[in-house]
């Protein structure tokens, strides 16, 4: 790809800052928009132009327009995991509709530039990278699935990704190129959605759940940022989807005992059976909603904690050049190392 700048759409989360950081410092012209436009990390780094941008809200086409001056590679990240009382209006407005009027916004920039170059074509295309999440495939099994795989979403957050695949691919034109990158169950330093995780096993009241067999596969976020830069300059693979995901595929169960390792805790509770867990979540769901609080234990976690999600990672090793590099053990301590110095622990 060319050397143009890259905008990053939701790019001061965590997936996104990292990455933004990881482009910049190889001397990238980086440009991160998002809705507050500011950078939660401490002091923004060299090289980064940080922009205010709501892609949920009507009109954001017109706001993108701006930002694409001079854009060779557009990361769309804009997203939110999901969440306990968020309506389908939330999920549908970033996964969906901001897909639409990324994909709009970046088609106009190509047909304004369409027959500056010989042929007709744009002199410097440009490529989105759309990432989306494994979860589009359900629930796997113990053996793991490919980008081939048909679609087997549950949640409503797996649904919206999924109909926000389709749409972003959809958008491929002459002077546009699409590739969708799925990252697994990403970890490490600025990861807030495992920090519950993690405190629970620090505190000593984690407890398994069938046991903790449910298989697993993590990927560090460095690993995940490096896979989209790859997926950003490779060649030749427009209209390609990309599983991103671990080297180390192991159980629930065993990745919490990684932790307490790395924590220097123990897990000592009986595990629980997984019709007593979803009792509990049930019984904590009803007795946290009037209070309007997040519940220690839901019906979805459990089902979360108690199904296999692996995947292969062949494509990406064979057409990026993508090999997982950090192993759990190193991973889990950075991660630790930042939760303890910013207070989650």
């Amino acid at each position: 790809m060319t050397e143009g700048a890259v905008l990053i759409v939701g790019g001061t989360g965590f997936i996104g800052s990292h990455l933004a950081e990881r482009l910049a410092s190889a001397g990238r012209r980086v440009r991160v928009a998002s809705r507050r436009g500011a950078w939660p990390w401490g002091a923004a780094p060299g090289g980064v132009d940080l922009i205010a941008l709501d892609l949920a809200r009507d009109g954001a086409e017109a706001e993108l327009a701006g930002t694409l001056d001079g854009v060779s590679t557009v990361v769309n990240l804009a997203g939110t995991l999901a969440k306990p009382g968020l309506g389908p209006q939330t999920y549908r407005s970033l996964h969906v509709l901001g897909v639409m009027r990324l994909s709009q916004a970046v088609t106009q920039r190509v047909l304004e530039a369409r027959g500056e170059g010989p042929g007709g074509r744009a002199r410097q295309p440009i490529r989105i990278v759309h990432v989306s999440t494994t979860g589009v495939l359900g629930p796997t099994g113990p053996e793991p699935r490919g980008e081939g795989a048909e679609a087997a979403p549950r949640t409503l957050y797996e649904k919206t990704k999924l109909a926000g695949e389709v749409c972003a691919l959809a958008g491929r034109r002459n002077g546009l190129e699409v590739v969708v990158v799925r990252p697994g169950l990403v970890y490490g330093p600025r990861d807030v959605h495992l920090a519950p995780f993690y405190r629970a096993i620090a505190k000593g009241t984690y407890r398994t759940i069938a046991g903790g067999r449910a298989l697993w596969q993590p990927v560090y976020v460095e690993d995940v940022a490096r896979a989209i830069q790859l997926a950003a300059d490779a060649r030749g693979c427009d209209g390609e989807i990309f599983h991103v995901a671990g080297a180390e595929r192991l159980g629930v169960g065993a990745f919490a005992e990684k932790i307490a390792a790395g924590l220097g805790a123990r897990i000592r509770r009986r595990g629980l059976p997984y019709a007593g867990a979803l009792a509990a979540g049930a019984l904590l769901e009803a007795a946290c909603a009037p209070v309007g609080i997040e519940p220690p234990l839901s019906r979805a976690r459990v089902r979360t904690l108690t199904e296999d999600r692996v995947y292969l990672i062949e494509r990406a090793r064979a057409r990026l050049g993508f090999t997982p590099q950090v192993g759990l053990d190193e991973g889990i301590g950075r991660a630790i190392d930042w939760y303890r110095g910013h207070g989650y622990l």
